[in-house]
């Protein structure tokens, strides 16, 4: 899905309160990088990091994103009541870099689903988290300078006035979920948790248990996907969902057979 950025009202702050505090003491391992204002996570945590002020493991936060980025360019919609972050972990040589998103995919849905405490939130590969079919959660996952960067924009609390024209009826919210505004501070430590339990963990799991629990989240399962792949050479890949392989591939039953995708923007029926 395509991001926005606009302005919410002027009766809402755009600078979120975080307890600073409270985080640099409870996200250990995790070193906190934080600013009111950022362009981008991912981008501000790759440039401390080729300037070598950054070790990783780490966490770049922000109050509000300016310009934030999505997968193939597309910007990232934010506004108050989106946590915006990036974590920062030494590359995880037992995941391959396609699989990264998928295991920190999972970490924030099992998140998500904590806090909630709702199973309806689900997983589309390869990087959103849905609730009813609307976007609760988007990830830019990024293999750069030796280090693995996972983003991840969170809709914490999230106005229907807030949004835009085309993102209406196409978003979810946490307290959407849960009927009340949840303490952002502890959004960031619950995502941390899961994410250091889910990848950072080496050798406490396979990467084959991991893609079975994300496919019983999977919501593309089943269902009639057309997949671009961002090939100009190939066509679309259009067939039905079987769930992922082995090595975390997207299964698509076309009308010539088994396609395995790897990456590609997909929408559903």
């Amino acid at each position: 899905m395509k991001g926005w950025d606009v302005m919410p009202p002027r009766s809402v702050s755009l600078t979120q309160t975080y307890n600073l505090a409270r985080l640099r003491e409870e996200l250990k391992p995790f070193r906190l990088h934080f600013s009111p204002v950022m362009r981008s996570t991912n981008n501000h945590a790759a440039k401390l990091r080729e300037r070598g002020d950054l070790y990783a493991p780490a966490v770049v936060l922000c109050s509000h994103q300016t310009a934030g980025r999505g997968r193939r360019d597309n910007t990232w919609w934010s506004t108050a009541g989106v946590v915006t972050v990036t974590f920062v972990l030494p590359i995880e040589k037992h995941l391959e870099a396609h699989q990264l998103p998928l295991a920190a995919g999972l970490a924030v849905r099992n998140a998500c689903a904590e806090i909630t405490g709702s199973s309806d939130i689900q997983l589309k590969w390869p990087n959103d988290i849905l609730y009813n079919d609307r976007k609760l959660s988007g990830l830019l996952s990024e293999r750069i300078h030796n280090a693995d960067l996972i983003g991840v924009g969170l809709n914490a609390f999230v106005q229907p006035e807030w949004l835009p024209a085309g993102l209406k009826g196409r978003v979810a919210s946490l307290d959407e979920i849960v009927g009340s505004a949840p303490s952002i501070t502890d959004v960031v430590l619950m995502l941390a948790r899961h994410i250091h339990r889910t990848v950072a963990r080496r050798g406490e799991r396979s990467f084959a248990d991991l893609l079975l629990e994300y496919d019983s989240h999977h919501a593309l399962r089943g269902r009639q996907v057309t997949i671009n792949t961002g090939d100009e050479t190939s066509h679309p890949i259009a067939g039905v969902c079987e769930g992922l392989d082995e090595i975390g591939r997207l299964k698509v039953r076309t009308p010539k057979g088994m396609e395995y995708v790897i990456a590609g923007h997909v929408t559903a029926r």
